[in-house]
């Protein structure tokens, strides 16, 4: 069946840990056990893959609630389901407040174990979707602000603030090249307040800069860097260091440094990944802050990706997005519409499904009709959308589009129930496309519509579910392409 993901069993009972480990590996996990706490935790320190742990609470040397805290106070990327034959309904509350996911009392049939550990996966997956997908928004986030800076100072401020947001280091060191040295331009937090220690990064900058600007990302003791420990670049540093390059054009003009105590939340190769894609953009900007062309279409990149994420959890709707954004288009220059407005119905058609990111799998590529209840979690993603589009200004303009693509000119739609020319504009142009494609593509639960039928549906569902005029307009354009 695959790999699904791994899940760690911990409980003294070996017995036990058989069971579910032959229940787990059959439904296709991998499985690592542990006899106590103590075991647990060295597996969570040497296996970083870990998705989930199934822990009892009874257990010596150190017992579920003690594993529980240490993830906790290590913040630890996992998700935790308490198991045990002694619990109470108090014993319930305290293991949920403490942060677990679900909580099992022995006996258990082990099918509904196997359903808990299948929903929490599924529960972590669309967490780490929306996580990336925040990634990107963080990203957008970052070009907007920095495009509306144009000076140096205020440029280093804007991306000090956006690194510290996001990365939430110690300290913060932005070194800049000038001549032939490169100089502390901005040092910020534990910098401020050790010298020494400023010297010795700064010493292991300008190393990787001489290397061709490498990255780096040090541990002590988890992750380590052989060259520089080999000559000596990071002894005394007991640090968790992050190094990026900020690399242009013209080459290498700088690096941003983050250091973080032992004690916080380790960072990890997701965080350099970002940390380089925020240099890579910030080192453009400074070197030239009114290089906006290249910037908007780094931007318009980005959105597709937004699209794109949606599409990987739904094989069905590939395309689906670039097709609406085409058709919207093309029904938008029927009627007349300026560049402007042509402009937003194309953005809009590329990310009108975002929303759809937070909907789970098993109702969005149901291969059947959704029960009333699945349909209300699936009426959500305009609302989601448009959660997502409000925190990025320069898509703003196309959020109301986003948010009530699905109303109805009868007032049977949703979010709001709007009726009539109530609804904007634009989104009524939008939800007739956007029915049209979905009509004659393939999904879960059925196969393409010809054309000619799916026009018969948008002309029997004019003046109630779209707008009249539009689906007219939309039908003039068809019967001009000899499509019906």
């Amino acid at each position: 069946m695959g790999n699904k993901g791994k899940i760690l069993v911990v409980d003294d009972e070996e017995s036990l840990r058989e069971i579910c480990r032959e229940a787990l590996v059959e439904h296709g996990y991998e499985v690592v056990e542990a006899k106590n706490g103590i075991e647990a935790i060295e597996c969570l320190k040497n296996d970083k893959d870990i998705d989930i742990v199934l822990s009892d609470l009874n257990m010596p040397e150190m017992d579920g609630m003690a594993l529980i805290d240490y993830i906790n106070r290590h913040n630890l990327d996992v998700e935790l389901i308490v198991m045990t034959g002694f619990g109470t309904i108090e014993t319930a509350v305290e293991v949920m407040k403490k942060g677990a996911l679900d909580y099992i009392p022995k006996p258990f049939y082990l099918n509904h174990l196997l359903v808990k550990i299948d929903s929490a996966i599924e529960r972590r997956q669309e967490k780490k979707q929306r996580e990336r997908l925040n990634k990107l928004v963080q990203i957008l986030k970052l070009n907007r602000d920095l495009n509306a800076k144009l000076n140096l100072s205020s440029l280093l401020n804007e991306f000090l603030f956006h690194v510290e947001r996001t990365f939430s280091p110690d300290g913060t060191a932005i070194f800049l090249k000038e001549d032939h040295t490169y100089s502390p331009s901005r040092i910020r937090g534990e910098f401020k307040k050790n010298p020494i220690l400023i010297k010795k990064i700064k010493e292991i900058a300008e190393y990787l800069i001489n290397k061709g600007g490498r990255s780096l990302l040090y541990i002590p003791g988890k992750v380590e860097d052989e060259d520089l420990m080999a000559n000596g670049k990071l002894a005394d540093i007991s640090k968790q260091l992050m190094i990026c390059p900020l690399i242009s054009k013209s080459g290498i003009i700088g690096a941003v440094c983050l250091i973080r105590s032992l004690d916080s939340l380790d960072f990890n190769f997701d965080d350099l990944q970002l940390l380089n894609v925020f240099c890579s953009q910030t080192a453009a900007i400074l070197e030239n802050a009114q290089l906006y062309g290249r910037v908007l279409e780094m931007n318009r990149e980005i959105i597709r990706s937004l699209a794109k994420a949606v599409e990987a959890k739904d094989s069905y709707t590939k395309g689906h997005s670039d097709q609406v954004a085409y058709y919207a288009v093309k029904l938008g220059r029927k009627l007349g519409l300026n560049s402007d407005e042509l402009d937003k119905l194309y953005w809009a058609g590329i990310v009108h499904d975002v929303g759809k990111i937070g909907i789970p799998d098993n109702i969005l590529n149901k291969p059947g009709k959704l029960t009333d209840e699945e349909f209300e979690i699936m009426k959500r993603h305009p609302v989601i959308g448009k959660e997502i589009l409000s925190q990025i200004e320069s898509l703003k303009d196309i959020m109301p589009i986003i948010y009530h693509h699905h109303e109805r000119v009868d007032g049977r739609g949703y979010p709001e129930k709007m009726k009539g020319e109530d609804i904007p504009f634009l989104a009524r142009l939008i939800s007739v496309v956007d029915a049209y494609d979905a009509m004659t593509s393939d999904r879960a639960y059925r196969k393409a519509m010809p054309p000619s039928k799916a026009a018969a549906i948008l002309e029997d569902g004019a003046g109630a579910m779209w707008d009249e005029e539009l689906v007219d307009y939309w039908l003039r354009v068809l019967k001009q392409e000899k499509k019906i």
